[in-house]
């Protein structure tokens, strides 16, 4: 149990103690004045309380001792004869066991009062610790719970972008499968050539055999010509698809432009009667010869002529012009050809990515997306421009502008 009362200054302890001095002074002299009287002397309790609450037990006990004295000092002056000498001796025994069993009360119940106020006071700090902490806590999860939510937002765009990544990729993947097939027909396609021009080259000398024979009439001279076209025909169609065919680097050379477009035209025929679609020629005759790949230009107007063909499923047109209009000035001379067929046309969204590698609209099989993007390549290294559009009138039109001056 400490000694004293932990709650006060040393000067506030001092005043307490001068203050139950002067009441137990105070309460003497009344005494004194009253005569013995018991009632008068429980008033001694008062400073012997004060002191004890307010300075400690030390205090206490002072002042108890001190109002001990007095009472015994006020007993003695106030009956001088007194029959048994021990009577006071008695009294003042009696009264400071009474003070101190106050004095050790209140200062045990000040103490359990200060012991309580100190725990209630620390269970308050402790328990604002854990609002805080607790606080801080709900903080720190909310902000995890908002990091969480982020990351999971995160994760399925992420998610979401590696799914459309994924089917970019099989796509993709799936188209070059078709170009890789293509490449295949076409060198099955050389391999067949080779293996049909052998027996149209022993039909075109059994119909040269036979017109140096003479025929023996008139309709048999008509129809062994007409066989023998037929075969100059074929052989024609063969010599252009192995020339087509057959891989090798860029060889330019003086080319008339139109004779390279008739000669696609030409190897598309079955397939333009097949698909119902007309041709139109307006081609400038004369026009200035052009330092071209012959090879890689045919390739360029086969893909061209069957992107117009693929847009007119039901059958339609295919116009096709070659010119050169005025130069504006003596080196700006330029060939001109347009490419136009009388489909939908392209949507609008659609035309900035037209030469896009990969990118069709056509249905899974009904092409690989590459067409434009191998036309535009061969023309830019042809030195020159490739542009698509839409015409008022209806349908698309690819335009190509080739430089005169560009020379083998």
């Amino acid at each position: 149990m400490k000694e004293d009362i932990q709650n006060s200054s040393a000067w506030s302890k001092a005043s307490i103690i001068m203050a139950s001095l002067g009441l137990v002074a105070v309460v003497g002299i009344v005494d004194y004045l009253t005569g013995y009287d018991v009632s008068v002397s429980l008033f001694y309790l008062i400073p012997v309380a004060l002191s004890t609450w307010y300075g400690g037990r030390a205090a206490g006990g002072s002042i108890a001792l001190v109002s001990t004295v007095v009472w015994l000092t006020v007993d003695i002056a106030d009956r001088p004869a007194i029959a048994n000498p021990w009577l006071p001796a008695w009294n003042t025994a009696i009264m400071g066991s009474w003070f101190v069993v106050v004095v050790l009360l209140l200062a045990a119940l000040k103490l359990t009062t200060v012991n309580l106020e100190q725990t209630v006071l620390q269970r308050t700090e402790n328990l604002r610790n854990e609002i805080a902490e607790r606080c801080r806590a709900e903080g720190q999860l909310t902000q995890s719970n908002t990091e969480l939510t982020a990351i999971r937002e995160q994760l399925q765009r992420s998610l979401a972008d590696l799914q459309q990544s994924h089917a970019a990729l099989q796509k993709t993947q799936l188209q070059l499968i078709e170009a890789a097939k293509m490449e295949s027909i076409g060198r099955l396609a050389t391999g067949i050539a080779h293996e049909v021009k052998n027996p149209l080259m022993t039909l075109s000398l059994a119909t040269d055999y036979f017109c140096q024979r003479g025929p023996a009439s008139a309709d048999e001279a008509a129809l062994l010509q007409d066989m023998k076209d037929a075969v100059q025909r074929a052989g024609n169609i063969i010599n252009l698809l192995l020339d087509y065919s057959k891989p090798r680097p860029l060889e330019r050379s003086r080319e008339d432009i139109n004779g390279i477009i008739e000669n696609s035209l030409n190897l598309m025929r079955h397939q333009l009667l097949k698909q119902h679609v007309a041709v139109v020629l307006h081609l400038q005759p004369n026009l200035p010869a052009l330092s071209l790949d012959r090879n890689r230009m045919q390739h360029a107007f086969l893909n061209l002529f069957t992107n117009a063909m693929q847009a007119m499923p039901d059958g339609g047109t295919i116009t096709v012009r070659t010119h050169t209009p005025p130069p504006e000035d003596s080196k700006s001379a330029h060939v001109i050809v347009e490419v136009d067929d009388t489909g939908p046309g392209i949507p609008q969204e659609h035309l900035t990515r037209a030469f896009e590698p990969f990118f069709t609209t056509k249905q899974p099989g009904q092409g690989t997306g590459l067409g434009l993007s191998i036309v535009q390549k061969i023309v830019q290294i042809h030195g020159g421009i490739i542009s698509i559009g839409n015409r008022p009138e209806g349908g698309a039109r690819v335009a190509l502008k080739f430089n005169l001056e560009t020379k083998g």
